[in-house]
C-alpha cells in the first residue's frame, strides 16, 4: 500500500467501529439484508449457505480481508447465504453510508474495486477448479494457494468447499502425505 493511499485511508479512521466475537457466531444469516462491511484484524470466517439440508460453505477469509454479503450490502436486499466465525475473531466494520462517504475518495474507491476484482478472480477460480479439476487436484490447490486454510479451518468446511464428503477429504489427505 503506497503512502498517498495510507493517508487517504487514516482520513477515515473515525467512521470504523470495532467488535470482537468468538468462535460459530453468526454475523448474518442467510435472508437477513447486510448492514455492515467488516475488516478481519484476527481470525477466520466462512461465508456458507444450505443446499437440502447440507452446509455448504464456499469462501474462507482471514486477516487482513473485507467481508460482506456485498450484493446484499449494496442493494440491501436478502443475503443468499450466511457468515459465520471459525475462530475467535476480531474485526472493524463500516455502514454502508459510511463506505460510501470513503468512495468519495479516488484512491480509496479505486483500492476497494481492485481489491473486489481480486476476490471475483479468486472466486471464478474456484468456479473453474469444480469444472476441470478432480477433488484431489482442487485439495492440491487450496493446499498450494491457501495453506491457511488447511490450517485453520475445520475438516468438515474444508470438504464441503472442496464438494466432497469428509471420508473422500480424509482418503485424499491421505494419499499426499
Amino acid at each position: 500500500m503506497d503512502q498517498s493511499l495510507r493517508l487517504a485511508l487514516q482520513q477515515y479512521q473515525h467512521l470504523w467501529k470495532h467488535d470482537s466475537f468468538p468462535p460459530k457466531t453468526i454475523l448474518l444469516k442467510e435472508g437477513e439484508i447486510a448492514r455492515k462491511v467488516y475488516l478481519i484484524k484476527k481470525g477466520c470466517i466462512r461465508t456458507w449457505f444450505n443446499h437440502d439440508g447440507k452446509d455448504i460453505s464456499f469462501q474462507f477469509f482471514f486477516e487482513g480481508e473485507a467481508f460482506s454479503s456485498i450484493e446484499s450490502f449494496n442493494k440491501q436486499t436478502p443475503s443468499p447465504y450466511s457468515i459465520e466465525t471459525i475462530e475467535q475473531t476480531d474485526v472493524r466494520w463500516l455502514l454502508p453510508e459510511d463506505l460510501q462517504q470513503m468512495r468519495q475518495h479516488p484512491l480509496i474507491n479505486t483500492f476497494l474495486m481492485d481489491r473486489a476484482i481480486d476476490r471475483q478472480a479468486a472466486f471464478i477460480q474456484h468456479f473453474f477448479s469444480f469444472l476441470r479439476d478432480t477433488p484431489k487436484q482442487r485439495y492440491q490447490n487450496l493446499l498450494a494457494e491457501r495453506p491457511q486454510v488447511i490450517q485453520r479451518v475445520p475438516l468438515q468446511y474444508i470438504a464441503s468447499y472442496l464438494g466432497i464428503t469428509q471420508v473422500s477429504l480424509s482418503r485424499i489427505r491421505a494419499q499426499i502425505k
